[in-house]
């Protein structure tokens, strides 16, 4: 992270659950548009080399950009409610928190940024980020939202899948079991990466709106439900990835239903891009400031 300090203001925003969350906007002067740009699995807005790279990138061609953190930020969080409320906080983190209140969260950063004057977003995601954003646009339709940024759309679904091997049926049955018996924020031996039940079943059950999404098996009828241009990256030497990265670009674009999908892919560099961040964040930031993206022009690019 040497070299990756940045100047912003600290933005505090509330769900309209009550929960509480930060985050940061780098903000240049006469900006107009602000991509919000959410964290993958255990991360967060202040240590996000490709977020604080991006917010760079962005704000020396004029963007704005808010690092947010949504309340799966980090591997465990108590997310704080407001006092009215009377619950206290809520424990989440990556381990606990309900996937689909991505939905929330990046609606409640949206209206924060409204009320800095920003009315044109672009949703960018890393990783499970990029779930979390394409979730929202899936069932929102946002008309505030110009495009979307993917960076590393990983498929955890197979992940999970090649990881677990035979024990992977064995597993998720036993989370059904738990969730079923109330027992769903409870973890277990053999669940994965320290989820509770109800997290590893969000990732690891067709049932469930995340591990569809960049199923690259499946349908993915909810990436293919949004219609707004669409940037995706991935670094070529991907450590999660079980296809060529070439393929999954191929796949996305054949399933998009965006009016304007381009892709890239980030030479040497990982699943984080560490080392390569800014490389991935100005060919984003390239392909917005062509026009089309902004703008809603152009038909459906090619690499």
């Amino acid at each position: 992270m040497a070299g990756q300090d940045i100047e912003g203001r600290l933005v505090r925003y509330v769900a309209s659950d009550g929960a509480v969350l930060h985050g940061m906007l780098v903000a240049p002067s006469g900006a107009k548009t602000c991509i919000i740009h959410v964290h993958g699995m255990t991360g967060n807005f202040y240590e996000s080399g490709l977020g604080i790279a991006l917010a760079k990138e962005a704000a020396a061609r004029g963007i704005a950009t808010f690092l947010a953190n949504t309340r799966g930020h980090d591997p465990v969080a108590l997310v704080d409610l407001q006092p009215s409320r009377g619950k206290g906080f809520i424990l989440a983190g990556t381990d606990y928190e309900r996937f689909e209140d991505c939905v929330l969260d990046i609606r409640a950063a949206m209206a924060a940024m409204h009320k800095y004057g920003f009315r044109r977003f672009v949703l960018s995601g890393h990783s499970t980020g990029c779930q979390k954003v394409a979730y929202y646009q899936h069932r929102k339709k946002d008309a505030g939202v110009v495009a979307v940024l993917l960076f590393a759309p990983a498929d955890d679904y197979n992940i999970h899948r090649k990881e677990l091997g035979r024990r992977f049926g064995a597993i998720v049955a036993l989370c059904r079991r738990m969730v079923k018996g109330r027992r769903g924020k409870m973890t277990a031996s053999g669940i994965p990466s320290s989820f509770c039940a109800r997290r590893f079943l969000s990732v690891a059950d067709l049932a469930c709106p995340e591990a569809r999404l960049f199923n690259y098996d499946g349908s993915m009828k909810e990436f293919a439900s949004i219609r707004v241009p669409i940037f995706a990256a991935f670094g070529s030497e991907e450590r999660h990835a079980l296809k060529p990265v070439a393929t999954y670009l191929d796949i996305l674009r054949v399933k998009s239903g965006s009016r304007a999908f381009h892709s890239g892919v980030v030479g040497g560099a990982g699943h984080s891009f560490e080392g390569h961040e800014g490389q991935a964040a100005g060919a984003a930031l390239d392909w917005l400031g062509k026009g089309a993206a902004v703008n809603g022009l152009g038909g459906r690019g090619a690499n």
